[in-house]
């Protein structure tokens, strides 16, 4: 296990998100698209404990994303690491799409959604496969 290579991924794709989430990209649409309203005031706290456990989450997925590029796929090296990331985001858009589609949300809403996944596993199967 590369423990500082999984928190550096774990770290990279927390950070992509604030871009991804932020007025910089799709905020706005995704949030329009989530039926949030983007003058309500968040909770401090709530959103505290939201990022929390999204961080936990992401050391989750970053931690099996290293297992699975160290020891269940041959080959070594940043283009081997960006192929296993990328499986693994298309990996988790797929799962995703299937509850979007019973939830009846927008193909809009879905792909920004998937696009940070399949983007952020990459990031993350980068970095893992350079530490």
């Amino acid at each position: 296990m590369h423990y500082i290579g999984i928190v550096l991924a774990a770290l990279a794709m927390f950070a992509l998100g604030a871009v991804w989430f932020s007025p910089v990209m799709f905020v706005k649409a995704w949030m329009r698209e989530a039926g949030m309203d983007p003058n309500q005031k968040p909770d401090g706290k709530a959103m505290g404990r939201m990022f929390g456990i999204t961080f936990v989450l992401l050391l989750v997925a970053a931690f099996v994303l290293d297992d699975f590029i160290s020891n269940w796929s041959a080959g070594e090296g940043f283009w081997h690491g960006l192929w296993v990331g990328l499986m693994g985001g298309l990996l988790v858009a797929a799962a995703t799409g299937i509850n979007f589609l019973f939830e009846k949300r927008s193909l809009k809403h879905f792909l920004i959604n998937a696009g940070y996944d399949v983007v952020g596993f990459c990031l993350m199967g980068m970095i893992l496969s350079l530490l």
